[in-house]
């Protein structure tokens, strides 16, 4: 492999499993980066001695979202698909994950966040879905977030700070500003280090078994709408198309 965009690291004997986004200026998920997430995600999951997985950005932003020109209309299909690969490994991932947001977290980022279980972010970040805004849907977004939660960041694509975050339930840890390395590790270090890998498994299956099917449906459901519905539209590209050209939409309701 020429280009390597992710470091994949194990350390506590094998407790802990740390990916890191390594892709600069911004992190963009892409279709390569993703091909080489999933087989990091395997790897981990697969370890008997894994008691949390890590999930970082690195650079000054978590990530800037997905590739905006893979939404074009002859590679979205491939986008979706790879993206919403990785959003089923880390929804069926079988011990804890645990997530460090700094910066900006946009797009396709943010749905690599909600698709884990414990999100710490520094207090200096923000997060969006600013999807609408290019007047497109985020398929993973829509199925993770619920309520509320889910029309404002949804259909505004306003930005959140780290603590409006926490407040609709996004965030669950706030950390000082330069100090989400050092949170990241003392949270993982306390709560998940001293534990039982196998209870850490039984636990993780039993609360989110009940929900994993659900959030499969909804998800296909959303990719369906976004592929079948959408992106055959005039308006389903446009934003993309304007976005790239430096130019104000030209929506047609249609």
């Amino acid at each position: 492999m020429s280009d390597t965009w992710i470091r994949y690291d194990v350390t506590r004997d094998g407790a802990v499993h740390t990916i890191t986004l390594d892709k600069a200026p911004g992190n963009v998920i892409d279709i390569a980066l993703c091909e080489q997430l999933r087989p990091a995600i395997a790897d981990a999951a697969a370890s008997p001695r894994g008691k949390v997985l890590v999930l970082r950005g690195a650079g000054k932003h978590f990530s800037f979202g997905a590739s905006v020109e893979e939404h074009l209309r002859e590679t979205a299909p491939a986008m979706l698909g790879a993206l919403g690969g990785v959003i089923r490994d880390l929804i069926g991932f079988p011990y804890p994950t645990v997530v460090g947001v700094q910066g900006s977290c946009l797009g396709g980022g943010l749905e690599l966040v909600l698709a884990c279980g414990i999100v710490i972010a520094e207090e200096s970040a923000t997060l969006a879905s600013p999807e609408i805004q290019l007047g497109v849907l985020p398929p993973a977004a829509t199925a993770l977030l619920a309520g509320r939660a889910a029309e404002d960041v949804l259909l505004t694509g306003r930005s959140f700070t780290a603590a409006e975050a926490r407040d609709i339930g996004i965030v669950n840890v706030l950390a000082p500003s330069g100090e989400l390395g050092t949170t990241v590790e003392g949270f993982v270090e306390k709560h998940f280090v001293p534990r039982s890998p196998l209870s850490l498994r039984l636990a993780t299956k039993a609360v989110r078994d009940l929900t994993r099917g659900e959030l499969v449906r909804r998800l296909e459901e959303a990719e369906r709408i976004y592929l079948e519905e959408l992106l055959p539209t005039h308006d389903g590209v446009e934003g993309i198309q304007a976005f790239l050209d430096k130019r104000p939409p030209e929506w047609k309701n249609a």
